[in-house]
């Protein structure tokens, strides 16, 4: 895959790095080469097995959803004459259609997506005295985070420490309420209960965005679905949290639906939509980033892949510098699009 330095890869924690920057051993998101089962070809996970640098003729790429400066023996994966195939940028035409995930954007993890995070798992899978109904357990005083995954456990202590010191969480293993089941948890002393149920009770931003982002990844990392990679959506009844996961969906433009459930007004999950076959689901994980590895690459496995991005136009450009990334699949994604790396 020979791409010039500031081509960005997608890796397996679902973020963008330059090509410039890998290394091998490096986890990246890849696809099946050839179909499988002489039927589709499915989202992976691989790894980069080598990376070399070398000079070649680069010729620019630029489709209806993004620009990228390959060699010109870059190889994509593109869909021509009703068939899937492998074609040499120096090949292609405009008008063609390459295999497309989502566009490379990026977005900092500031103070706000911190503090959104940290609110969100709280609003999740939180227990703090006089807030939500908590049950009393003698086992589990002050407030806490009973998830199972420590992703969430680190990254909530990790983003307190420089947003909420205040909340004075450190991880400790809790039991959960009606089990003996124990897990990592970030737990704050009784002396913080009030802080942190002031804070959670308190009007949330309405227009920040990055505060949504971080917000909307708590909730999927604790109170999330995205079952084999299906159907991504939040399971929530409580009507205010309920709705604030709907006010940051809006905020952030996706569209989302539910189905009224026998507990309360909501049902017990709302679904991004349009249908499963779209990207949606890809561009809302990549946005929000959330952190449990088991729900952000449910995909990986079980979704073929599908949709193409258009050729507008094929900007020949001079012998540069390309680095040449291969993988143990073959194949990776290239500012969103599908290629080979062989």
């Amino acid at each position: 895959m020979p791409a010039a330095a500031q081509t960005r890869v997608l890796l397996a924690d679902m973020t963008w790095e330059p090509v410039s920057t890998l290394t091998p051993g490096q986890r990246v998101i890849t696809f099946d080469k050839a179909p499988h089962d002489h039927r589709y070809r499915m989202y992976r996970i691989g790894e980069i097995s080598d990376v070399e640098v070398c000079k070649a003729e680069t010729t620019q790429i630029i489709t209806s959803d993004a620009t990228v400066s390959v060699s010109t023996s870059h190889k994509f994966l593109v869909q021509k004459w009703n068939k899937s195939m492998y074609r040499e940028a120096g090949e292609l035409n405009v008008d063609d259609e390459i295999y497309w995930f989502a566009a490379p954007n990026e977005y900092e993890e500031n103070d706000a997506y911190q503090e959104g995070y940290i609110t969100g798992a709280f609003c999740g899978d939180g227990s703090v005295p006089g807030w939500k109904d908590r049950v009393e357990d003698p086992r589990n005083t002050g407030s806490y985070i009973s998830s199972v995954d420590e992703e969430v456990a680190r990254t909530v202590v990790r983003y307190a420490e420089d947003v909420a010191p205040e909340f004075e969480l450190s991880l400790k293993r809790r039991q959960y309420t009606d089990s003996s089941e124990t897990a990592l948890m970030p737990v704050s002393p009784g002396a913080c209960d009030e802080i942190i149920r002031d804070r959670l009770t308190s009007k949330p931003p309405s227009n920040d965005e990055d505060y949504a982002r971080g917000f909307l990844a708590g909730m999927m990392d604790t109170d999330g679905t995205y079952p084999e990679g299906k159907e991504l959506g939040y399971c929530q009844y409580e009507g205010r949290i309920f709705s604030q996961v709907c006010e940051y969906l809006d905020l952030l433009g996706y569209d989302w639906s539910h189905d009224e459930g026998e507990k309360g007004e909501y049902s017990d999950k709302i679904r991004l939509t349009p249908g499963r076959e779209t990207g949606r689901a890809f561009e809302h994980l990549l946005e929000t980033r959330p952190k449990v590895s088991r729900k952000r690459l449910a995909f990986a496995g079980n979704r073929r892949i599908s949709g193409q991005t258009s050729i507008n136009s094929i900007k020949p450009e001079n012998e540069s510098i390309v680095y040449c990334l291969s993988t143990t699949k073959g194949t990776l994604i290239t500012e969103g699009m599908l290629s080979s790396s062989q």
